[in-house]
């Protein structure tokens, strides 16, 4: 079943949902693009659709998973002509990284499963290893990495993410500038259970002291794609289990992934601005919304950069300590103190 196109449609479905879409086909719709005229010549449709679908769409699941002294997180995404995969983890005693980046031609080694509630998206290079198995209709997650680190070390985790039954995640499809698309299934209230092991360190992760995040999402970019975005998952001061997703500038659309979950029940979140101090390293960060004040100390920081001719890729995470007040809407005010979390800073040319 097709659940965003409809059979013979141009365009998808606007909307949200509280669950992830079983078949978000969104590579059905079509797009403005150097090749779109041949949509209709005979002979030459399907041309059009493997070019737009294998080189335009942009594809990924990222995931992050924290406990009393660790943060970790890993991604398989693709943007057609190349493939994307790393792992990072940082230990929160210290700030000390260790990571391993790779990128790949093509989708080599890599797949992405058109949907983040079936199948497994698994990267796969020289010294990466990287599998997410998506279960219970995307309402849970087993996750390996295996990797060699960038300073000659081994990191390992196995992990298991998991959602409660009543837990609302948040799947949305919404319109981007110049005729393109975004699908996103977003979720940061997972108690996750597991090991990481870092050069022969073993950090465990408990269900009631470890927290997690995802973003499965599937987007016709812009040609020029710049943003920030905020993942936490962890505990207030009272005790109840708080995540957060932010993005800045947020689409002009219906609907937003702007959103705050307290114990597993998610609220939209309106007016977010996301800024930080500096443009460059581990620098602090500032989150405000309508009902948000929050600051980031930061604990760590990792970078990627790629410049080809037609690419230029800037992305910068910032691992820290997030600490403020989110206000939900029956009036309660939740502390936050020290939640670990990552800010994104995107800017790229594709």
């Amino acid at each position: 079943m097709s659940d965003l196109v409809e059979p013979n449609g141009t365009s998808p479905i606007v909307g949200a949902w509280d669950h992830p879409l079983l078949d978000p086909n969104l590579e059905d719709a079509k797009i403005v693009h150097s090749l779109d005229v041949l949509a209709d010549v005979p002979g030459m449709g399907r041309a059009e659709s493997a070019y737009r679908q294998k080189l335009r769409l942009k594809s990924w699941q990222y995931m992050t998973a924290s406990t009393d002294t660790l943060f970790l997180a890993f991604v398989v995404g693709t943007a057609g002509f190349a493939s994307n995969g790393f792992v990072y983890a940082a230990e929160l005693d210290g700030g000390k990284v260790h990571k391993k980046f790779a990128i790949t031609p093509l989708q080599m080694g890599t797949r992405v499963s058109p949907s983040s509630a079936t199948g497994s998206h698994t990267f796969r290079t020289r010294g990466l290893g990287i599998a997410i198995e998506n279960l219970d209709g995307g309402r849970r997650f087993a996750a390996h990495v295996d990797a060699k680190t960038e300073g000659g070390g081994q990191l390992t985790a196995d992990l298991a993410f998991d959602s409660q039954p009543a837990d609302e995640h948040l799947s949305l499809c919404v319109p981007l500038p110049g005729g393109r698309w975004n699908y996103t299934h977003k979720f940061a209230a997972f108690s996750v259970k597991g090991s990481v092991v870092v050069d022969g360190k073993t950090f465990d992760f408990k269900p009631d002291r470890s927290f997690g995040t995802m973003d499965f999402t599937k987007m016709y970019a812009l040609r020029h794609a710049v943003w920030k975005w905020v993942a936490l998952c962890g505990r207030t001061k009272h005790g109840n289990v708080v995540g957060l997703n932010l993005v800045d500038p947020t689409p002009d659309a219906p609907v937003s992934e702007n959103a705050v979950w307290i114990d597993g029940k998610r609220e939209p979140i309106a007016g977010v601005e996301l800024s930080s101090q500096t443009d460059e390293g581990p620098s602090p960060w500032r989150v405000r919304a309508e009902t948000i004040d929050i600051s980031m100390k930061a604990v760590a920081h990792v970078s990627q950069r790629l410049d080809l001719p037609l690419v230029r890729h800037r992305l910068r995470h910032v691992i820290g300590a997030f600490s403020g007040r989110v206000r939900t809407a029956n009036g309660r005010v939740h502390d936050l103190e020290h939640v670990i979390g990552i800010a994104e800073d995107y800017d790229t040319w594709w």
